[in-house]
């Protein structure tokens, strides 16, 4: 599975991802985010409706990246 960031807010507010699994052809989309004056428990995820489903394994490894750098 590849998985990247693809961009972010500019102020380190958001991380998009981008996730294709192995042997699919089909990239999938999902963003974690949080507003400025908000702790890292109020943050969202956001799965672009597009992508079909994004694999959790996917979405644990972004929580993660997504803590350190939210």
């Amino acid at each position: 599975m590849e998985i990247a960031t693809v961009g972010t807010d500019g102020d380190d507010r958001a991380i998009e991802f981008l996730v294709r699994p192995e042997g699919f052809v089909e990239e999938g989309r999902f963003a974690i985010s949080r507003e400025h004056d908000q702790d890292w428990e109020a943050a969202c995820l956001t799965i672009d409706p597009s992508s079909g489903s994004v694999p959790l394994a996917a979405v644990e490894w972004a929580v993660e990246f997504a803590r350190e750098y939210l």
